[in-house]
């Protein structure tokens, strides 16, 4: 009966296509514009890597457009999304939304992967290369103009438990293009479902900024993109070792997450 019910509530918020197939602990995004919304979709084990927690991850990505319609795109066996939220943004300026996941081969590794609605179904419009081999991951972090020239920057963390190489990629005209790595940042414990570690920040001097923690996760670097390269501009302790979301406060002057029981918050510098 509980059953039922459950897939009586999903079909009336998701739509009967996709009503019973919903990745269990996955988050759904809301889009601006074409997209109203997109989930993960398909639950399967075929990719035991378990680095979320569990070994479930998702065969499928849906979306319902702006019109009221569903679709859904169905990953071949060798693929998973290795994800528990497809995040939804306008990357290029085209006024649609993109859809940015965790593309992951079984063989290979993972992929950051940009998709997006084109003639009633979804498509993927571009990616970066796989990692190289399996049990190797990449946690997205935030999207923004970073260096103020009107572009937006992606930003994640390649292999954040191991080489933890922050990471801003570009998307325009169909294509990703690389700009800057950089190591010793990471944005995720292993075995967490806890992703959200970074936040986007205003220093005091007016420049944009990607507060992001160190490896153990007991400080708060600062990062800024000049010249096509990220630099830090400051690093602050958190008190503790961050085990909550990175938020920000109210008047987006502090910092707020947990460290274990206790709340804690930082000045942005």
């Amino acid at each position: 009966m509980r059953r039922l019910l459950l897939a009586a509530i999903a079909a009336a918020m998701f739509g009967p296509a996709v009503a019973q197939e919903r990745l269990p602990d996955g988050i759904v995004s809301t889009g601006s514009n074409d997209i109203a919304q997109a989930w993960f979709t398909r639950p399967t084990d075929r990719y035991a890597h378990g680095i979320l927690g569990d070994a479930i991850e998702a065969g499928g990505l849906a979306v319902t457009t702006r019109d009221g319609k569903t679709l859904e795109l169905v990953l071949p066996r060798q693929f998973v999304f290795e994800d528990r939220q497809a995040r939804l943004r306008d990357l290029d300026g085209d006024g649609r939304d993109e859809v940015v996941v965790v593309l992951t081969s079984v063989t290979e590794g993972g992929a950051l992967a940009i998709y997006g609605v084109r003639d009633g179904a979804i498509v993927k419009l571009a990616q970066t290369p796989h990692i190289g081999r399996s049990n190797r991951w990449i946690n997205p972090a935030e999207f923004t103009d970073l260096d103020g020239d009107g572009r937006i920057e992606i930003t994640a963390v390649w292999k954040p438990h191991l080489a933890r190489e922050l990471q801003a990629w570009r998307y325009a005209n169909g294509k990703l293009t690389h700009v800057t790595t950089i190591e010793g940042y990471s944005n995720h414990e292993i075995g967490s479902r806890v992703q959200d570690l970074t936040e986007v920040v205003k220093l005091s001097e007016g420049r944009p900024a990607l507060a992001i923690p160190t490896p153990d996760y007991d400080e708060i670097a600062f990062m800024v993109l000049k010249d096509g390269r990220f630099t830090e501009a400051a690093r602050l302790p958190a008190g503790g070792k961050i085990t909550s979301p990175v938020t920000l406060n109210e008047n987006g002057r502090r910092l707020e997450f947990a460290t274990g029981q206790k709340k804690r918050s930082i000045d942005i510098p």
